[in-house]
């Protein structure tokens, strides 16, 4: 191939609009295009799957007999929408009102957390309301539940807007990337005390320890540290971040169903002139002279001013960066890279409803603690899961064929990694179905779903090997890396890589973290990065 003509072809597009290639349509790099365009970049996304969201999917799938009525459908990924103003401002960037795009609607109760022997809490969109249940579930409780959530208000006062929004070399520079290029050694020292005064040196699960008594409500706050692949003994206090949010900022949901959103930021990116194209496989990022000028693409070279890589950041610098472009990122560096926890995803279409069921309902376990050991030490599917059911049903009939529901279920598995009692990987091909029967076993003799089993007239799980195979996903964790320990949690792979100009990264493996929100805010900061970085070499 004669690289001098696409090169030159490169060049061209140089001297009139840049071009930034974005890897990858999950929210994240559909955050990054929309944001480019917004910005008169010429912007082309590739991904391989036939539609666009990444783990941000849906399964459609009709009633096997009453072919007549609507569809069930599931958001296979996530399920919660929270800081929505994070949505608000991301189709602001692109000129529009979000109200135009994506009604949502406050969810209350937020969550319901359930055990065996019929005890019950729920968190809720109004403090008050959560602080009366909580007074009511373990009165000794209130003042250090008063406690905790102010620990948790204090990081995102300090730490919070900040830290999401710019990357770690933005927030030294003190310009929020607006592109001065200077330190700012005030900025710095701020940065250097913030750490102190968050907890970044902390554990989650002693400051919950500290602050509540109850171990059932120890437990139901162990469970924050798993929404970004942690374990709650390994992450830093900083975590407690993680319920604040959810309480003050409120959870949300999408009628029509979350999958909605990928839906809107499609529409938006295509209205701003994104050229998208699904069902192609990147197979490297081209490297050249320490820069990265493109892609191979089915085969063929396709030159651009930068690349914007939303594929998990592990998987992408194993798969598609050249080792010898990596010298500071070698195999055994990624290997040696924690990917966190997974789980079993199990979508059941059944005939009839559980009223008893909230749009969230996580059944605890007898035992939490083991649950978590399962997943993060001995990488063994735990005997007794804590297991999480969202039916959206509860919010939106239209998700279901009539007098039926959709039960989206989750329950913790570890990685695809060594590192079982028995020092194999587990083999999903057997375990999944295995994993599948238990679950709806327990969900129908523990749980109350009377009659699950022959009420289900569709079915479909995903393992971990599944979200490896579909999503690349690193280890097939759901987060790609886990926030345990201090490196995790602050220091995950780059926003920019400094080893290859024009190289950036968006997703939930790469700063500020795995979750809707953060994912958008990555593809900000990816966008932000490259428009800098592409008016400098335009210039």
């Amino acid at each position: 191939m004669n690289l001098s003509i696409h090169r030159a072809k490169s060049q061209g597009s140089r001297q009139s609009t840049p071009h930034v290639i974005v890897i990858g349509g999950g929210v994240g790099g559909l955050a990054a295009a929309v944001r480019l365009a917004a910005k008169n970049v010429r912007v082309t996304l590739l991904e391989k799957q036939p539609t666009l969201g990444g783990k941000l999917n849906q399964w459609i799938v009709p009633h096997p007999t009453r072919t007549d009525d609507r569809p069930f459908r599931f958001d296979t990924g996530p399920s919660l929408i929270t800081l929505p103003f994070v949505f608000k401002d991301l189709f602001e960037a692109a000129g529009r009102d979000v109200r135009d795009y994506l009604p949502i609607v406050k969810l209350d109760p937020i969550s319901r957390f359930q055990w065996a022997d019929g005890q019950s809490l729920e968190f809720h969109s109004d403090p008050v309301k959560t602080e009366a249940a909580i007074a009511k579930f373990s009165p000794g409780d209130v003042a250090g539940w008063r406690k905790f959530f102010a620990y948790g208000k204090n990081v995102w006062d300090l730490a919070g807007e900040t830290f999401l929004a710019n990357s770690p070399e933005q927030m030294i520079r003190g310009d929020g990337g607006a592109g001065s290029g200077g330190f700012d050694p005030l900025a710095g020292l701020r940065m250097l005390s913030v750490p102190l005064r968050i907890g970044m040196f902390r554990k989650f699960a002693p400051l919950v320890d500290r602050h509540i008594k109850s171990p059932r409500l120890r437990e139901v706050l162990y469970q924050y540290a798993t929404y970004s692949g942690a374990s709650p003994f390994l992450c830093p206090a900083t975590l407690a971040v993680i319920p604040y949010c959810e309480m003050h900022f409120c959870g949300w949901y999408i009628p029509g169903g979350l999958y909605t959103l990928a839906s809107a930021l499609e529409r938006v990116a295509r209205e701003l002139g994104v050229e998208i194209r699904t069902g192609v496989s990147v197979s490297r990022i081209v490297v050249e002279n320490g820069r990265a000028t493109g892609v191979e693409v089915d085969g063929k070279m396709e030159f651009a001013d930068a690349v914007v890589c939303n594929a998990d950041a592990v998987w992408a610098m194993r798969n598609l960066i050249d080792a010898k472009d990596r010298p500071h990122k070698t195999d055994a560096k990624l290997d040696a890279i924690d990917p966190g926890g997974s789980g079993l995803i199990l979508c059941l279409g059944v005939e009839g409803t559980y009223p008893q069921l909230a749009h969230h309902t996580k059944f605890m376990p007898a035992d939490y603690a083991s649950d978590l050991r399962a997943m993060f030490e001995t990488r063994q599917v735990p005997e007794d899961p804590c297991i999480y059911v969202c039916a959206s049903t509860r919010t939106d009939s239209t998700q279901a064929p009539s007098g039926c529901e959709n039960l989206f279920v989750l329950a913790s598995a570890p990685p695809l990694m060594k590192g079982t009692a028995k020092g194999l990987m587990l083999d999903w091909e057997v375990e999944g179905p295995k994993y599948e029967k238990r679950l709806i076993e327990t969900l129908e003799t523990k749980w109350g779903l009377t009659d699950l089993s022959k009420r289900i007239v569709v079915r479909r799980h995903w393992t971990p090997g599944d979200l490896a195979r579909d999503y690349n996903a690193n280890a097939g964790a759901i987060y790609g890396i886990s926030s345990n320990g201090i490196k995790n949690a602050f220091l995950r792979p780059a926003n920019k890589e400094k080893r290859i100009a024009g190289l950036f990264f968006a997703g939930g493996s790469t700063h500020p973290g795995g979750g809707l929100p953060l994912v958008a805010l990555s593809g900000k900061i990816a966008a932000g990065l490259a428009l800098e970085y592409v008016a400098k070499e335009v210039d």
